[in-house]
């Protein structure tokens, strides 16, 4: 179970260490060892989070990455967006990290 983490976890800051290199700006709100994410919902205007690299280690946070995965395939242009609210995503950053 836990080499099967370990991949996920690899895979997806694969993902996202693509998406930064094909960014020609990174914003500056973006610090060194963070990134952009933007939680999109139908509902909802889209809202940006700067997220710690920690969280690509946190399966709450990898659950919403593979919810990305299923809606949007590998493609993604530009910002990473995860399908959910922005308030499930504040609540999932703002649990403490074991």
């Amino acid at each position: 179970m836990g080499k099967e983490r370990s991949n996920s976890c690899i895979v997806m800051l694969k993902i996202i260490m693509r998406k930064f290199k094909n960014n020609e700006v990174v914003p500056n709100d973006v610090k060194e060892g963070h990134f952009a994410v933007f939680s999109v919902n139908p509902e909802e205007e889209p809202k940006k989070f700067i997220v710690e690299l920690h969280w690509l280690n946190n399966p709450l946070f990898l659950k919403l990455l593979k919810q990305a995965e299923d809606e949007y395939g590998f493609q993604q242009k530009g910002v990473l967006e995860v399908p959910c609210r922005a308030a499930e995503l504040q609540k999932i950053l703002e649990l403490k990290i074991g």
